[in-house]
């Protein structure tokens, strides 16, 4: 897609029109219902305890400083999050939470949410295009893990967190509210990511030890936040100097995947997959699980090629990318074969679920590349390895080759599955 109009031009064009929303393109009603609920619910959270409780002139304060740390860190910060962003290949944790969280110890539950609304929105303007559904969502869902936290919190001492003596009670009773923030908002999280894509078990819609991990540091920074803006302001410009060191040691970790990447897309390269694919392979087998690999080919790529030339024809690889990034659930492995070939590898996939995923995949690559030059369509083969059988990569791969011949040969722009012989 162009960009004449800049980012905001984009998020501008992608909100208008209600009834295209990618929200009605989730994959089931309760999904749906479950996430506007969860919006609706942040939101009378904020304007009942307005009504009930008016926050007081004492908090105008802090709250204009976490929206300016917020707004300063996201601009400082984005030539950071755009390549962690790039490289990422699957959802990752934001490191707004420093903010967010320091909001929930601080204010009224009222502007809590409006910083916490500032931040999720901010970023998607000034970030890469998204659903903006996906943003309004995380935000809902920050904010309704702050009310928990809160709660928490309250329900421990009745002293306010800027008028805490700092003693070891305190601590714990914050420290617990943390842990009911991280709890919740992965609650949320999960139900989202899990019923948004086809799972068989749980913890596959679950973030990386890794990504808690951090998620659990940005809580920490946001206690020392908290405190700072309590009791010395100016300690906040050494809050953001740390969490944008952070936020760049996180980069740094994530570039040496980069070695891994396909230099075009930013997904793994045909290396690096087969050899993660079979270390996945391994593991399903012990765990007697299902294994499916989708193999996707772009129909008549050449023709663009010739037409358009090479510089558009990457705008279409980046399309698809990017589809498969926002479609793949993180545990699954996305790769580029080269030329206009990629594949992904599903773990813990039965055939019947990764042919919906396909055909969601399918669809959504075709509406992605509608604003290109032409519209393309893809043809996608799928295989399964069977539960506790050690497959072969490359006979998986085989197979799933020989499904995308028979999408082909069907006549293009369809998903066909071979299942692979145990």
């Amino acid at each position: 897609m162009t960009d004449p109009g800049g980012p905001c031009e984009i998020h501008r064009v992608r909100i208008t029109g209600t009834g295209r929303w990618a929200l009605w393109r989730l994959p089931n009603r309760g999904l749906i219902a479950f996430v506007l609920l969860a919006e609706a619910a942040a939101l009378a959270g904020a304007l009942g305890s307005a009504w009930v409780d008016p926050p007081g002139r004492a908090e105008v304060f802090p709250t204009l400083a976490l929206i300016g740390c917020v707004l300063l860190h996201t601009e400082l910060s984005r030539p950071v999050e755009q390549l962690r962003e790039q490289f990422a290949g699957t959802p990752h944790i934001s490191l707004d939470t420093v903010w967010t969280f320091a909001a929930v110890l601080l204010l009224h539950p009222a502007l809590a949410a409006l910083v916490i609304s500032v931040s999720f929105l901010y970023r998607w303007l000034r970030g890469r295009p998204t659903p903006l559904f996906r943003r309004v969502f995380s935000a809902a869902a920050t904010v309704l893990s702050g009310y928990a936290a809160a709660a928490a919190l309250a329900a421990l001492t009745t002293v306010p967190f800027a008028s805490a003596t700092r003693e070891l009670t305190e601590f714990g009773a914050i420290t617990l509210a943390g842990a009911v923030f991280l709890a919740v908002n992965t609650a949320l999280m999960t139900v989202a990511v899990y019923f948004g894509s086809p799972h068989e078990r749980l913890r596959e819609a679950l973030a990386s030890p890794e990504e808690y991990g951090l998620e659990a540091a940005t809580i920490g920074l946001g206690v020392l936040l908290a405190w700072a803006l309590a009791d010395w302001p100016v300690a906040l410009l050494l809050v953001v100097g740390i969490t944008l060191s952070l936020h760049r040691n996180v980069l740094v970790h994530q570039l040496r995947r980069q070695a891994r990447s396909d230099a075009k897309t930013g997904l793994l390269n045909a290396a690096a997959w087969h050899a993660a694919a079979a270390g996945e392979l391994a593991r399903a087998a012990r765990a007697g699980r299902t294994t499916s690999v989708l193999m996707l080919d772009l129909d008549r790529f050449k023709r663009v090629n010739d037409r358009h030339g090479h510089l558009v024809g990457d705008r279409y690889l980046l399309a698809v990318a990017d589809t498969l990034r926002t479609e793949v659930r993180a545990g699954d492995l996305t790769g580029r074969f080269g030329g206009e070939e990629f594949v992904v590898l599903l773990p813990g996939t039965a055939p019947v679920h990764a042919h919906a995923i396909a055909e969601r995949i399918r669809g959504h690559i075709a509406a992605q590349t509608a604003g290109l030059p032409e519209p393309i369509t893809v043809s996608i083969g799928l295989a399964a390895a069977p539960p506790a059988t050690v497959a072969d990569v490359d006979a998986l791969l085989e197979a799933a080759d020989t499904a995308l011949y028979a999408a082909k040969h069907a006549g293009r722009n369809r998903t066909a599955g071979h299942r692979q012989a145990g």
